[in-house]
């Protein structure tokens, strides 16, 4: 059984978002061909001239739907799926549908014989959990299954994504197992991707994207949502889902995208020193509790790093000056692009406002 092929042609779900176009201009910089799905080709265009010749796009309205991937996988040879919802919406329906998604694409997969991987995008909170030894986020899982008392809808959309990731993924290795398709499977588990953002002026400032746009805008909105926790480069994530698409040695792993843990002060620090001059506009400090940020052991992850011609991850200063790069890129067009951050504000105002009911 081979892997990929080189100039093979990969389906990139959500081709879109933040970690989804970073796949993909990382495939196209590695010769790969790519189709990246999304949910309305129409309004996204643009992506097609951005990316150039060696990418196209096919619409999938709902990746949740029966059959929905039949025709974004013919002829394909690899699959990344990286689609997810991101809305952090505090209905658990969202639970059953995310796992349907990724079981869904495998069985799709099984009907073309060209595919010879597939690998699924989960997230670090499949897998944070406080009590050591403990593989998955059952926690979360266990939270999701209580009654909401209708406060804080964040709080609640954050253990909903949560047990969603470690659902999908616990769900996916139990299809393998069931079915032993004729492709290969592994997941790839990132927690906060910090870096440059492609096609600002078409996406915007999607997911972790939208984090240092918001601290330059003077606001707390990032370390209020995203405690300090682990990071890694968007750039060494994707060049990890390449790796669980064509190292021979890399078969059914949980590869864990984790370079080294952060703090909002020591980003803020990194900001004000190698921007000097627009120091004003970001704030001033951050108050932020010590967290236990956990151990993790990332040696395998930086083994196939430099499998694949890397040198190990890149570090917490690179990356956060890439995505202030962005930022920076991103002021100077005529119209200010999406940011989730507005998004998360809303939210926020939201639970403040049923706080003071």
């Amino acid at each position: 059984m081979s892997d990929v092929p080189p100039n093979g042609l990969i389906l990139v779900t959500g081709a879109n978002g933040y970690l989804g176009s970073v796949i993909v201009k990382t495939l196209l910089e590695h010769g790969y061909r790519v189709r990246g799905t999304v949910r309305s080709v129409s309004k996204h265009q643009a992506l097609l001239s951005y990316f150039g010749s060696g990418f196209s796009l096919v619409e999938v309205p709902d990746i949740y739907a029966d059959s929905a991937f039949d025709d974004a996988v013919k002829d394909i040879d690899g699959i990344a799926y990286v689609a997810v919802n991101m809305l952090f919406s505090p209905d658990t329906s969202i639970i059953a549908r995310t796992a349907k998604g990724i079981t869904n694409i495998l069985e799709t997969a099984t009907k073309e014989p060209r595919i010879k991987g597939v690998v699924m995008t989960s997230s670090h909170s499949a897998c944070n959990s406080p009590e050591p030894g403990h593989t998955w986020d059952e926690q979360a899982v266990a939270a999701s299954e209580l009654e909401w008392d209708g406060r804080d809808p964040l709080a609640r959309g954050l253990i909903v994504y949560a047990a969603s990731k470690t659902i999908a993924e616990q769900k996916a290795f139990d299809w393998v197992r069931e079915h032993r398709p004729h492709f290969i499977f592994n997941t790839v588990v990132p927690n906060v991707n910090l870096g440059a953002v492609p096609a600002v002026e078409h996406l915007g400032f999607g997911s972790s994207a939208s984090l240092i746009e918001s601290l330059f805008r003077g606001l707390l909105v990032a370390s209020d949502f995203v405690k300090s926790q682990w990071f890694i480069n968007p750039e060494d994530t994707a060049l990890l889902h390449l790796a669980a698409l064509t190292l021979d040695e890399v078969r059914n792993e949980r590869v864990l995208a984790l370079a080294a843990p952060f703090t909002w002060t020591q980003i803020l620090e990194i900001l004000h020193r190698r921007f000097p001059e627009r120091k004003s506009q970001f704030p001033t400090s951050i108050h932020e509790p010590q967290i236990d940020q956990g151990e993790v052991d990332n040696e395998r992850t930086e083994i196939i790093l430099q499998r694949m011609g890397r040198r190990g991850f890149k570090d917490l200063e690179e990356s956060v000056v890439a995505s202030m790069e962005s930022v920076i890129e991103a002021e100077a067009l005529p119209q200010k692009p999406w940011s989730r951050t507005d998004d998360l504000l809303a939210v926020r105002n939201q639970a403040q406002t049923q706080l003071q009911e």
